[in-house]
Parts: structure tokens; C-alpha cells; sequence
């Protein structure tokens, strides 16, 4: 994390009110993380007189809750000299705190308190996952050293960091977003973080944020357009929203336009009002911004920039009998893609400029690209094929090949060539890719790995665009070993849809955010079986293949697709 920001949520007193992410470990449980309030308030906790050891270190573990500046109320249940000492801007997410007993060492004593790791935040509210099991690690042990003070137990000794089990995180805790531009400036990319601030307290939290950049993954892949800071910007949570930002009047239209798009899309998660709007200052005078005509502007007024404004679509179409299905009318799509016999086994679909369909289809584990009249095949090297999908924003195929990780892009003269990949996991890639997907903003990539021993885990990584190259950046775990993934979809820009299964369990459809939180398990109620393939998108409602037949999901249950009687057919997307 970039020095400036710790500084920025020191100097505000905000590091420790927004380390925190809700999380969802158990199966078949999903915890939404699309709450549009403010996190639960928490009541003022102090120390009880006369309370036990045990009664103190449970006290601190509630208070720590709270996120008022400096964890205030937590640091009452220290000595002064932990107090002082005490480094909060970190927190360990655990499934639950279990408070030993106390075991006495001298004039002290030592209380131990145990819980099993779901995941850990740094001090800008990046999450990091655990990747154990079905993402709940192995027990750990919280040590706490406690000594007399005026006759009443303290905390002398812990280790640094907040300790909060995961039911705090999902009552208190909010995600929030941050957003950059893609490397093309045409389309912002979220960043997901966590908080449990709200108003004011929020808003100079999140300007601080954005000020100091992306997370690390995404660093190669974005761009910040706010200037190079001279003086201190300031935000202040009023009707309209007031950013002031030196430097500003200096930018060209373009720049102030995607700057204005950065600050209303980051910002407005202060108000919690659909149309809120922003007003941005230098030096005290208000800025003019072309894209919203005046000195005033909202979310609205730069729609197209959104990361899902450019979506997979509300059409939807899977395969039968070796041809495409549109979903609409459960007839073949005309041409020679909907003839029965072709061998399709899956199909990815978009519109060119000229709004004309370009199909991209492996038939017999055979790549074909053209239109729904001709398809040629494409010479890939030997070897097993994902399903292909085409990236947002450009007009390449992209498509996992072989047993040993590689992914081809084949550019629109049907020339394939294979994405170079980096990554901070060693031995990279893993095994055979099963499936990839673009999010709607085209910055990442989720692919799903079946390594050579067979198990089957989310991947994600950042597409980084170069003039002459494209690659995956930061290309690492998402989901847990436990947790057996065979196939993928983007619900949104920020959150995934898995088919996948846990040990003793059937398979069934999970989320999980694009951070590796929120890992939860939805019901098969209504499948006739275990789902075998997903199919998203923003504002749609999902779309399963199970016993080789169509479903959607309606609430908490699943129906057949697209009538009220089973349809026959598998893979299914969504495309223009």
C-alpha cells in the first residue's frame, strides 16, 4: 500500500475504522454484499469494575467492533502503555473468537483466544482470503498478557491488528469501491475495498483512497487521472458533494471528464441517493465539466463509462444437439450455427461495430470463428479447449488449450498467440484451463485450473494492454484447495457465480467477490441435478445447465428455462 494513503487516514483518524470485509465461509448460506446503508451501529462498550480477566478480553474483542477513530473504546481494556503501543490498522477475520480460561503467571495472567482464520485486510481495506479448506483455515491461538491497574484487570500484552470474528464483519462492514480508468480511458474499473465509516468520516476515507492509487494487482492495468497533489484535497459530505483538489483547472476536458467520472462513481457511496451530486473546486472555484455541461455533475452524466456498460446483454443462448439455441424463442439461431450436427459444444457471441454477430465456437475440441453463416477453424496447438470468450472492449478470442495452462488470443485475422502470465505463485500455470471469463469492464480475468492432481480452483488476474501486447498480470488463487470449481461467470464487475463443489456435498452455484470474499454457497432447490455450467450477467438472473437441461433462478430457487417445462440444452451464455 502507498505510503501517502496511510498518512492521509492517520492524519484523518481513519485507518481503523475501515479494515474490515464481510465474509461467508459456510455452504450453502450466501451473504449478499450489495447493501446500499451503512454498516450496524455499535453500542459505546466499556470495561465492567471489578470484571475477570476473561470478562476484559472479551469486552476488547466487542469494542474493537466499534469504528470510531483509533478504536477508542477498545483501548479503554488496555494499559496505557498498550494503548499507546497498540497497532490497529490490520484485522484477522475469523470464523468465531472462543475466550480460554485465564491462566495466572505471577502478579498477571494470560488469556488465550482461539478462532480459525477466514481471511486478513490490510490498512487500505484489500482483503486477502484464506485458501485452506473451503476457505476456513487451521485453528490459531490470540495471546493476551493482562496485569492489575488500580485493582482492575488490563490488556498489557497483544499482538498487533484487530481480531473480529466474521459475524461482526457481516453486520458492521460495508464493501466499498473505488474507481480507476482502464489503460484505454474509456471505462472505470472498481476496486473493491472495505469500511465500516459512513458520512463524512467515509467520504474522506474514500477520497484518500483514491488519491493513492489501486491495489497491487490492479497497478499495472488502471489509471488514476487525479493530478499530482500540491495542497491537501478535502471532501465535504454536503448537497451537492464538494471536492476540492488543486491542480484540477489545469487538466484538459478530457482529463477533467474522467476525473469528475472517478469522483462520482467513488464518492456517491457517501449519500446513499440514487442521482447524488458532486461539485469539484480549485482553490476554491468550481470547475467546469464538459461531459455534464456545467459545474455540477453525477454518476448520470457519465453512464457509458460505467463497467457494466458495455454487458454480455440480456440475450441469452445455449447448445443443443450440436447447434445454438436462441434463448428467446427456444428455437435455432438461423444460419449455419443453428444447424443440428455442427458438434458445437460451446459458443461465445458479440456484435461488431457495424452490429453484425461474430461467432467464436469449438466443435469436436476444434476453435471456429466467423459469422452465423461461415465458420473457419483456427490452427491451435494440441490438446483439450476451454469454452472461448471474446474480451470486452476489443475483438480478440481468447481460449485455455492444453493440459499445461496456456491461453491463446486469437486476433480477428484468426492468428492465435499465447498470453504470456505472471505471477507472484510459483509454477504458474497449474494445469488445464476449464473455463475463462472476462468481467464487463475487460481489466480481469477468472479462469478456472485443474492442476495435474486433479484439483479444480478460480484463478484471477489483471489484463494489462500494451501497444504491441496484451498480458495477465498478478494471475493468482481466488478460491480455496477445498473447493472443487468447474466453471465460472461474472455476475457483475465485481462479483463471480461458481459452479462448484465441497467435500461431501453436491455441487451446486456459488459467489464469490472478484477479492476472494463472500465465498458462499447457494441452494439447489428446483435443479433435477447438480448444476454443470453458469452463465451471467449484470441485472440478469443467472442461468444453469443441470441434467442437460436449462434453468434460471428466481429467488432462492430455480426454475426450468425458458419455458415452465425442462429444455433441453447445455452451456448457456448471455451475448448481444
Amino acid at each position: 500500500m502507498k505510503r501517502g494513503l496511510i498518512g492521509l487516514l492517520l492524519a484523518l483518524g481513519l485507518v481503523a475504522g475501515c479494515t474490515g470485509v464481510p465474509t461467508d465461509s459456510a455452504p450453502l448460506v450466501v451473504r449478499t454484499l450489495d447493501r446500499d446503508g451503512p454498516g450496524v451501529s455499535q453500542a459505546n462498550i466499556t470495561p465492567k469494575p471489578g470484571g475477570d480477566e476473561r470478562d476484559i478480553v472479551d469486552g476488547f474483542l466487542s469494542a474493537a467492533v466499534a469504528a470510531d477513530a483509533g478504536h477508542s473504546q477498545a483501548r479503554q481494556f488496555l494499559t496505557n502503555a498498550a494503548a499507546r503501543k497498540w497497532q490497529d490498522s490490520t484485522v484477522t477475520v475469523v470464523d468465531e473468537t472462543t475466550v480460554g480460561v485465564a491462566t495466572k503467571t505471577g502478579a498477571g495472567a494470560t488469556v488465550e483466544v482461539s478462532g480459525r482464520r477466514v481471511g486478513q485486510l490490510d490498512a487500505s481495506g484489500v482483503f486477502s482470503p484464506s485458501l485452506k479448506g473451503t476457505g476456513i483455515g487451521d485453528p490459531e491461538t490470540f495471546t493476551f498478557d493482562l496485569i492489575q491497574v488500580d485493582g482492575q484487570w488490563r490488556i498489557d500484552q497483544l499482538q498487533p491488528g484487530v481480531l473480529i470474528k466474521q459475524s461482526s464483519f457481516e453486520r458492521s462492514y460495508l464493501p466499498r469501491k473505488l474507481y480507476f480508468y482502464d489503460l484505454a480511458e474509456t471505462t472505470l474499473v472498481p476496486d473493491l475495498r472495505y469500511c465500516a465509516l459512513s458520512g463524512q468520516a467515509l467520504g474522506n476515507w474514500l477520497l484518500a483512497a483514491l488519491l493513492a492509487g489501486p491495489r497491487p494487482e490492479l497497478a499495472q492495468a488502471v489509471i488514476n487521472e487525479a493530478p499530482d497533489q500540491a495542497g491537501r484535497p478535502t471532501v465535504v459530505d454536503s448537497d451537492p458533494i464538494v471536492v476540492e483538489m488543486p491542480g484540477t483547472n489545469q487538466l484538459d476536458a478530457g482529463g477533467r471528464n474522467r476525473l469528475a467520472a472517478q469522483l462520482a462513481y467513488t464518492l456517491t457511496q457517501i449519500r446513499f441517493v440514487p442521482g447524488a451530486q458532486l461539485r469539484l473546486t480549485d482553490s476554491g472555484r468550481s470547475v467546469n465539466i464538459p461531459a455534464a455541461q456545467g459545474t455540477t455533475f453525477a454518476v448520470v452524466n457519465f453512464s457509458a463509462d460505467g463497467p457494466d456498460s458495455v454487458t454480455p446483454g440480456a440475450r441469452s443462448y445455449f447448445v443443443r444437439d450440436g447447434a445454438v439455441i436462441d434463448g428467446i424463442d427456444n428455437k435455432p439461431v438461423t444460419g449455419a450455427l443453428g444447424q443440428a450436427g455442427r458438434g458445437l459444444s460451446s459458443v461465445a457471441l458479440r456484435r461488431n461495430a457495424a452490429g453484425e454477430l461474430q461467432v467464436a465456437a469449438v466443435a469436436r475440441n476444434v476453435l471456429q470463428m466467423g459469422s452465423t453463416a461461415r465458420l473457419a477453424r483456427v490452427r491451435l496447438p494440441a490438446g483439450a479447449l476451454s469454452r472461448p470468450e471474446w474480451r470486452p472492449h476489443a475483438a480478440d478470442v481468447w481460449v485455455g488449450v492444453g493440459p499445461r495452462g496456456a491461453i491463446y488470443r486469437i486476433s480477428p485475422d484468426g492468428v492465435p498467440k499465447q498470453v504470456s502470465i505472471t505471477s507472484p505463485v510459483a509454477g504458474l500455470p497449474p494445469g488445464q484451463v476449464l473455463a475463462l471469463r472476462f468481467s464487463s469492464d475487460g481489466v480481469r480475468l477468472a479462469a478456472v485450473l485443474r492442476a495435474a492432481g486433479g484439483a479444480m480452483t478460480a484463478w484471477i488476474g489483471s489484463v494489462v494492454t500494451s501497444s504491441s501486447d496484451v498480458r495477465i498480470d498478478s494471475f493468482e488463487p481466488l478460491t480455496p484447495a477445498g473447493l472443487a470449481v468447474r466453471d465460472l461467470a461474472w455476475a457483475d464487475a465485481t462479483k463471480l457465480l461458481l459452479v462448484a463443489q465441497a467435500p461431501n456435498d453436491e455441487a451446486r452455484v456459488w459467489q464469490v467477490m472478484s477479492d476472494g470474499s463472500a465465498l458462499g454457497g447457494l441452494t439447489n432447490i428446483g435443479l433435477p441435478g447438480p448444476p454443470t455450467s453458469i452463465a451471467a450477467a449484470p441485472q440478469q438472473s443467472p442461468l444453469v445447465s443441470a441434467s442437460d437441461s436449462i434453468w434460471t433462478q428466481q429467488g432462492s430457487s430455480w426454475t426450468s428455462f425458458p419455458g415452465n417445462t425442462p429444455t433441453p440444452g447445455a452451456n448457456p451464455i448471455y451475448a448481444p
